[in-house]
């Protein structure tokens, strides 16, 4: 290194929302709430690991005021299809009474 790294430098990838040295480039998307209660919330961003032939992925994170923050990276040809099961888990999660237990399980 020839000298002090600028941790507030843009990054070289167009596209990368991160500045200074990184390990993976980021472009953040979308925060939602995601917990109960609002107890936390759910990034989505695009990621690439700042590596040869990376490719560009989907990634998930969660936080929660409890816990460190967790991350996942999917292929994003896998994507549409995690769609699909998280949509109907959530359609069959309202049928039955959404968030609130009415009974014991």
């Amino acid at each position: 290194m020839t000298g002090p790294v600028d941790r507030n430098a843009a990054c070289s990838v167009k596209w990368c929302d991160e500045t200074g040295t990184h390990t993976v480039h980021r472009k953040y998307l979308a925060s939602v709430k995601g917990g109960l209660r609002d107890g936390g919330l759910v990034g989505v961003n695009l990621a690439q690991r700042v590596q040869p032939r990376a490719s560009v992925c989907v990634e998930v994170t969660v936080t929660t005021p409890w816990a460190s923050t967790a991350d996942y990276l999917f292929a994003a040809a896998s994507v549409p299809e995690i769609t699909s099961a998280l949509t109907e888990a959530a359609e069959r999660a309202t049928e039955l009474g959404g968030t609130v237990r009415n009974q014991r399980d």
